[in-house]
Order: C-alpha cells, then structure tokens, then sequence
C-alpha cells in the first residue's frame, strides 16, 4: 500500500495490535513471533543496503530483536510507534557493527552482491533481477554522495519502507526535517543521475529500489 505523507498515525505492520504489544511485553512466544514477522524484513532489507553482506544483515537482524525483547517491557509507546522505537535500536546496533567493522575491515562493497540485496527485495525474475542490479548498483553509488543525514533517511524510506512518522521516530528528527531532508536528497539523487527535475511532469521524479514505495502522488501530498 502506498502511504501518504499527509498521515498523521502511521499504520501498524502485518496487522499488529494493541494487544500483541502487551503480550510481547511478557514475551509471550507468539506475540514476538508476529512483531518478528512484521519487522524482519523491513531490518533485512535496511541492513543490506547499508552494509551490502548477506550473513551481516541476518545477523544483525537477529541479534536486533534479541535487543528489542530485551527492552520492550520498558518500550511504553501505543503500538503505532513500535516501528521508529525499533529503529532506532537497529541504528544503534548498526553503529557498533561498523564501529567493529572499522577495526577490522571485512565486509565486501555492496555492489557485490546486488543479486542478494535485489532478491531480499523480492525480485525473482531474472528480468527485473537485472533490473535491479543495475538501478541498485547507480542509485547506491549516487547515495554516497549524499549528505549521511539525506541517505540515511532515504534508505530508512526506500529499503526499510518506513514511512516519515517511522522515520522521524527512528531518528529522533521531526516529521517535517524528515520531509526537508527526503525532498533535497532525491533532488540530489536526480541530478547526480542525470534525471530531468522531478518538478518536470514528463518526468520520473526520482530513483527508488521500489517506486511504488515513493510515489509521485506521496511527493505531491507533501507539499
């Protein structure tokens, strides 16, 4: 489904209730298996963008909720906020990750393994595999460009598909600096690709891993 920025309460994520928020609290074993279920591939997809290896984003989106258990009894947030709470347990795992990382550089550029990060991304055929690897490989080399601030916001929305709310959350921002920063990041992004201006209507308005996770209709809306 695609979200508009106008939104004031971001939805749940795979149906996600009240009440599976309290029961997980008490870690009941099926009540984390559906916040697992609706958070891991949102991490996953984050992570790969971000570090680019397989066996790291499956351990960190592992080793992620083990820290999110942990603290969810103290997590007093309505369920509608567990998505940028987390996140922001996700980042801070991240930090440290790299933190190790730069101690001991090990892990290969992400532009090795595009297959890995365009199937985490649902694509199977070997088309849109292509495809994939072949906007993945410009847009992730663009994003390097970019302000940290303007990609990180960026991969939370197109990797992660977070919506703003989620993001502002996750990064301790307002939802209006989210949009600020999205809004100049994706006009960077277009011209260091060599698009036409997203304000030209002919036009794409801009690169995505998924464009139906950033419509054109979500640019309007937030104006």
């Amino acid at each position: 489904m695609v979200l508009g920025f106008g939104e004031q309460q971001p939805p749940t994520r795979g149906g996600l209730t009240q009440a599976d928020l309290v029961a997980a609290r008490q870690r009941e074993p099926a009540a984390v298996s559906r916040v697992y279920s609706a958070y891991a591939p949102a991490l996953f997809r984050f992570f790969m963008a971000e570090l680019g290896n397989r066996q790291d984003a499956q351990d960190l989106t592992g080793s992620v909720f083990v820290s999110v258990i942990e603290a969810l009894p103290g997590f007093r947030g309505p369920v509608e906020a567990l998505g940028g709470w987390l996140f922001r347990i996700a980042r801070n795992d991240l930090y440290d990750l790299r933190r190790k990382q730069a101690r001991s550089p090990t892990v290969d550029p992400l532009d090795d393994h595009l297959d890995e990060a365009a199937n985490a991304a649902g694509a199977d055929d070997p088309e849109e595999l292509a495809i994939e690897r072949l906007e993945g490989s410009r847009v992730m080399a663009a994003l390097r460009q970019l302000s940290p601030d303007q990609r990180e916001v960026l991969l939370l929305r197109m990797a992660a598909g977070l919506t703003a709310p989620e993001v502002a959350a996750a990064l301790r921002k307002t939802p209006g600096a989210v949009k600020s920063l999205q809004h100049r990041g994706l006009a960077s992004l277009a011209r260091i690709l060599g698009l036409r201006s997203p304000n030209d209507p002919g036009a794409r308005p801009y690169p995505s891993f998924d464009p139906a996770r950033l419509s054109r209709t979500e640019e309007e809306q937030e104006r």
